[in-house]
Order: structure tokens, then sequence, then C-alpha cells
């Protein structure tokens, strides 16, 4: 088996832990089934199912043999370009592993398919440099050293893509021959990006007025004349009097029943004829009060609302006359 031995015994000699020689044991086990299904199918022709399932043992288990079948998988599959550069991966292995025998025939291999290489060259147009240009091929940067360097490329439909900073990125597809095919795809002017137009900013931050004004209101109010809150204190001063000579007069009645005296009585009666006039004359300010309050004018006011709009700002604006 393909280094499965190999495998076990540097395990054992060097003490490597149990889970790790465990998944070096089933990659190694699996590599190994997929080369021999590989190597069943290359014999019965089956390229197309043979040439992944070596890739795949190699991916997991990497060795000179399995990668001189891939190569010479893919040269019956007609990938020659494919299958010329991993022979020459088969000589830098080869001469590692001192197998002079690969390298011989990986040369051989080599030097016959490389006039059957099919080549595809990329050439700029005059104007269609720009700072920045991206070119990829089949979906790998390849950079600006591709361009007139004929490359090896496996027969069928081949995608270039273009882009570069401020510019239309630019997709073009060529499709390249089976043997010795030489096909030269030149790379137009990429069209220049749109520019998005840049949103509006007043000139200047102070609060401006939209040109729609909501239509005036006409409103009426009845605004309290300054003579209802004279009345009105005045009617408070009196109330206040009559309320402090009342206390005053019954203090003198008690007294006056208590001696019985003239002089006695006649304090108690001043006190109360002063405590009703002013009673009387609380009653009629009062009276003046509301009246003021009840017939004052009414006027009208014209308001105008006007929406205000401001950068972050949005809101009404109240106008008005009386």
């Amino acid at each position: 088996m393909k280094r499965f031995s190999t495998a076990l015994l540097l395990g054992l000699l060097h003490g490597w832990p149990r889970p790790t020689l465990a998944q070096t044991e089933t990659r190694a086990a699996v590599a190994e089934a997929l080369y021999r299904q590989a190597r069943d199918l290359m014999a019965a022709g089956k390229y197309a199912e043979a040439c992944p399932k070596f890739a795949e043992s190699q991916r997991l288990d990497p060795a000179t043999g399995t990668l001189l079948n891939l190569a010479s998988c893919h040269e019956r599959q007609g990938r020659l370009a494919t299958a010329w550069l991993e022979y020459a991966d088969v000589i830098a292995a080869a001469r590692r592993d001192a197998r002079e025998d690969r390298v011989q025939y990986a040369s051989e291999r080599m030097a016959e398919l490389e006039p059957k290489l099919s080549r595809l060259t990329l050439r700029l147009s005059p104007d269609a440099d720009a700072p920045g240009l991206d070119i990829e091929l089949d979906g790998a940067k390849v950079g600006r050293a591709v361009i007139g360097a004929p490359t090896p490329v496996d027969p069928g439909t081949h995608t270039v893509q273009i882009s570069a900073p401020g510019k239309k990125p630019l997709a073009l597809s060529v499709e390249v021959g089976a043997v010795a095919d030489q096909k030269t795809l030149n790379i137009p002017r990429l069209e220049d990006a749109p520019t998005e137009p840049a949103a509006a900013v007043p000139s200047s931050p102070l609060l401006t007025t939209s040109t729609v004004t909501a239509p005036s209101d006409q409103a009426t109010t009845r605004p309290i004349p300054t003579s209802v809150y004279l009345a009105g204190g005045i009617t408070l001063a009196l109330a206040a009097g009559a309320g402090a000579t009342g206390l005053a007069y019954l203090n003198k009645r008690d007294d006056y029943n208590a001696s019985k005296t003239e002089e006695r009585q006649d304090a108690a009666l001043t006190y109360s004829y002063v405590n009703l006039g002013l009673w009387v004359g609380a009653a009629i300010g009062a009276g003046v009060t509301t009246y003021l309050y009840v017939t004052r004018p009414t006027e009208r006011v014209s308001v105008r609302v006007t929406p205000l709009v401001a950068p972050q700002l949005a809101g009404l604006s109240f106008q008005g006359g009386f």
C-alpha cells in the first residue's frame, strides 16, 4: 500500500499520540482507496471520473507516484496545460526523493507536450491602461505581468475579467482549441463608472421655510382688561377690611356685654357701622368686577402656520397679529 506501512512505522517509532496516529492512518487509508479506484477507472478509459480521485488522493496523502498518475490522467483527458504543469511538479518532487527515473520520464512528457500546448495572449489596447488595473483569468488574479505573455491554457472557454477604480468592470470570454491553438484577446478601454449625484446642501445653516404655506386662520379671543384687575383688587381689599373690623366689632361687643357702660357701647356701635360699610363696599366691588369681566370686548387674531425645513430640523412657524 502507498506509504501506509511507512506512516504506521514512523508513528510507532516516534511515539505519536493515538489520536494523531489514527488520523494519519485514516487519511492514508482513504488516499490509498481513492488511488486504487482511480487506477482502475483510468485503465477503463474513464478519465473524467479517474482524475478527480487522483487529485483527492494527492491532497490527502501527497506522493510523487500519485502526482505522476494525475498528470498522466489529465494528459489523456486532453487537459494538456494542466498535465504539463503537473509534470513539472513531479520533476521537483522526484529530485527531492532521488528518483531519477521519474525525473527523466516527466521531463520527456513535458518536452513532448510543449509544442501541443494551446496558449492565450492578453493585450491592452493603447488607451486601455488605467491606474489600479486588475486582471483575472478564470477567476484567478494574474496581474499586469501576464500582458503579452503567451500563457498555456487547457482547451475550452476562458473568462477574463478586468476592473479598475472609477471604471465599469468588463468580462470577456474566448474559446481556445485543443492542440497548439494560439489565441490573442485584446482588452479595450474601460468605460468611466457613473458618478453618484451629490446630496443637495442648503447654502445657509439658517432655517428656511418651504414654498407651501398653510392658509391663514382667523381666531377670536377675549383678553381681560386692566379695569377688571383693578376692580377685583379693590374688592379684595374691602373684603379684607370687613373681615378685620368684624373681628374688632365682636371684641367690642363682648366688652360692652361684660361692663354695660355707655363708652363701650359707643365703641361697639362704631365698629359695627364701619364693618357694615366695608361689606357693602365689597359687595358693590364684586358686582362691578363681575360686570366688567362678563362685558369685556371680543377681539380677532390672525394666525399663519408655516412649515419650517432645515438640516436635521423640521417644525411649524406660527405668526399672527391682533
